[in-house]
């Protein structure tokens, strides 16, 4: 696999951040994709325990016991 060129910077997500919090908004998760499209989900972040009963991945469970 081949490192590709980093298509967003640090300093774009932490203006991304600041803004939304300026504004007002509760960050619960921040997105990016291949494309280096920041997409900042807006909310109160979900606690880990709340996150594997919520997505139903089995391997979560064997890895959350392995911590």
């Amino acid at each position: 696999m081949s490192k590709r060129p980093l298509t967003f910077k640090e300093t774009d997500l932490r203006r991304a951040i600041r803004t939304s919090q300026k504004a007002g908004l509760s960050i619960g998760r921040v997105e990016i994709d291949r494309d280096g499209k920041i997409v900042l989900v807006t909310g109160e972040a979900k606690s880990t325990d709340e996150n594997r009963m919520t997505n139903g991945n089995p391997w979560d469970e064997v890895l959350y016991e392995r911590h």
